[in-house]
Order: structure tokens, then sequence, then C-alpha cells
């Protein structure tokens, strides 16, 4: 009898400690699963995975393990594991809270257009969390982009913004279809994108984007201003690695495609060479300010005054310093208004003379305003 009471006492035992060793509950079962598909690089099972470690079923609750899965979906691409992560640093429910943390995984959840990180990311701005100062036109941008995606408490944000910022709120607007154009290829939209992000106006400057946005509307669209911008880029070095040879390249394209800006910037190269190439110089001058480009209008109109890479001509010469005055320059003003008061090459015409004088000093030209002053 004792014998039988110890055989059935070791099996109870026996079986007590298989129960506890083997026995897993359908929680244990499903993570268990899902842990051995993740681990294989299944990132679906790896945002999964982070869920039941993030809610403690199925394996004991851990933080740094829920944050370690979601990272690998995220660095895998997933924009809602990179939106979870971000939130396990804002709330600190069982991670340190690092705010500073959060907005870099908020920044690529955003960028891949999950709304719920873009209409947070407009929160970190609005507030000035994460180590940022507040922002408000960044705020609203990523307002825009939540609604469209979508968020509801977002495109509440939009419409108290449009009341009490219309302003700031128009700018963004036009950004944000900007953007939108961009996306679908609009050259002329990348070009004013860039700009924007290239001054950063209304939104904060980002240069990396900006240049972005250039290259897509100069390898796409071939459009001789994102060249220039591009090759400004890459002659400084914003948002690009410096590359001078790059940027003269480009600088020439967009010349040859008749960007005037891109033309006065060979023409300044050529007057300031040394020696000075006067002919080359006059002849993207004169290109440019046939574009419109008040800089080479004015330049124009100063080499055919002195004969430098063409004949001397007054009256051309003239003819170069009022487009450029009329459009507000404010040397051009100046030297016409000394042209017609001392009678330079022209009859002489001392009230036409002291109205452009006038005008240049208007616009902060003190030799104007002492040449006014002795004439009176």
């Amino acid at each position: 009898m004792k014998t039988v009471f110890k055989i059935l006492l070791f099996l109870a035992v026996f079986c007590g400690i298989y129960w506890f060793v083997f026995y897993q509950t359908p929680e244990q079962k499903t993570f268990a699963r899902e842990l051995s598909l993740a681990q294989s690089g299944n990132v679906q099972a790896a945002v999964r995975t982070a869920e039941f470690f993030k809610r403690g079923e199925g394996v004991k609750q851990d933080g740094a393990q829920a944050a370690e899965w979601y990272r690998k979906a995220a660095l895998a691409g997933d924009a809602g594991a990179a939106y979870e992560l971000a939130e396990l640093y804002i709330t600190g429910d069982i991670l340190p809270k690092d705010e500073a943390e959060a907005l870099v995984y908020l920044r690529v959840a955003a960028q891949a257009d999950e709304p719920r990180a873009q209409r947070e990311l407009a929160r970190f701005y609005e507030e000035g969390l994460g180590g940022m100062e507040p922002h408000q036109g960044e705020a609203l941008l990523w307002r825009f982009l939540a609604a469209q995606n979508g968020d509801a408490e977002s495109a509440l944000a939009l419409e108290k913004a449009q009341k009490d910022q219309p302003e700031l709120y128009a700018q963004i607007r036009a950004l944000e279809e900007d953007l939108a154009a961009a996306r679908e290829g609009s050259a002329s939209a990348r070009i004013r994108a860039g700009l924007a992000y290239r001054r950063g106006s209304y939104v904060l400057q980002n240069n990396e984007e900006a240049a972005r946005l250039f290259t897509l509307a100069w390898e796409e669209n071939k459009l001789g201003q994102a060249a220039y911008e591009l090759s400004e880029m890459y002659r400084s070095g914003a948002g690009v690695e410096q590359n001078a040879v790059k940027a003269a390249e480009l600088m020439g394209q967009a010349a040859q495609l008749a960007y005037p800006a891109a033309q006065y910037a060979l023409g300044e190269e050529a007057y300031k060479d040394d020696p000075p190439r006067y002919q080359d110089a006059f002849a993207w001058f004169s290109n440019a300010a046939a574009g419109g480009y008040i800089n080479a209008q004015y330049m124009t109109g100063f080499m055919l005054m002195q004969g430098q890479g063409t004949e001397r001509s007054v009256p051309l010469a003239v003819k170069f310093f009022r487009d450029a005055a009329e459009h507000g320059h404010t040397a051009a003003q100046y030297v016409l208004g000394q042209i017609y008061v001392k009678g330079l090459g022209v009859a002489a015409d001392k009230k036409a003379g002291e109205e452009w004088l006038s005008r240049a000093a208007q616009n902060g030209s003190t030799d104007a305003q002492a040449l006014l002053d002795a004439l009176h």
C-alpha cells in the first residue's frame, strides 16, 4: 500500500512539474508563435510581439522589449510601429519618458503619412516639445497633412487657425497645395515648395528637402531655375555636399536654358575675373537684361556707359539704366540722376535728374542725398 501511495505521490508531483514547466496558456502559445515569426524577419509579427510585451499578454510586461520590437519594425518601414514607439516615450508608462527620442520616431512616421504621428508632431511644434522651439507654421503644415489623412482633431485645429491666423493659414495652405502638386510631378510646384523650405519664411528652413525638390525639378523637368537653385546649394554646401565642379556645371546649364539669374551670375564671374573677360560679361549681362533681370539691366547700362566689352553708347546705357531704375534699382536711379543733372552724354535735364536722385535717396542712397543737398 505504501508503495502504491509513493507511486501516486510521485506521479502527482511529476504531473505538477510537467504542468508548470510545459503547459502554456493560449496567450503564451500565441506570443511564442509571433515571437518565432518576428525572429525570422516578419515585420507584422514584430509589431504584434511588441504589443504583447507592451500589454504583458502571454509574457511579462517589458517596455524595453516592446520598444526593441517596435524599433525593428519601424526600421523595416512600418510607420505605425514608429508611431507606437514614439508613444511609449511620450507616455512614459513602461519606458522612461523621453520626448526628444519620441520626436525622432514621430518624424519618421509622419513623413510616411501616418496621421496620428502627423497630429502628434503638430502638437510638438505647437508646444515646443522634444527640445524644439515652438513653430506655428510648421505645426500648421502637419495639421494640414494629418487632416488630409483623416484626422478629425487636426481638421478642427485648421478651422480655428483660419479664423485666428488667416495670413499664416493662407501661406501654409499654399505650401501644402504645392507639396501635393509636387508629388504629382508639377515642376513649378516643386520649385515653389523648394524655395519655401530654402527660405524658411513660414516653415522651418529645410535645405535637404529643398535640394530634393530642386533635384526632381531639374532631373525630371529640366527647369533652368531648378539648375540655378541647385548650383547655389552645391556652391555653399547647403543641404548637399559642397561641390564646386557640380555647382559650375549646373550654373552653365541654367544659363544655357536662358534663366536670367544664372546668366547674370556667369556675367558677374567674367567681369570679376583677373583679367576681366569683358566681352563674355557683356554678353551674359545683356542676355539676362533681356530676360528682365534688374541687376543685369544696370550692369549692361554700366558697361555701355564705359565701353567695356562693347562700343560705348550713352543713349543705350540710359535705356538700360532707366529699365532698372523704374523697377526700383537704387544705384541705377542714382546714376540716371547724375547723367541728367550733369548732362553726361545727353542733354542736361535738372528736373528729371533731381526726380531720379530723390527716388534713390528715398531708397537709402546717401550719395544721392548729398548730391541733392549740393544742388540746393
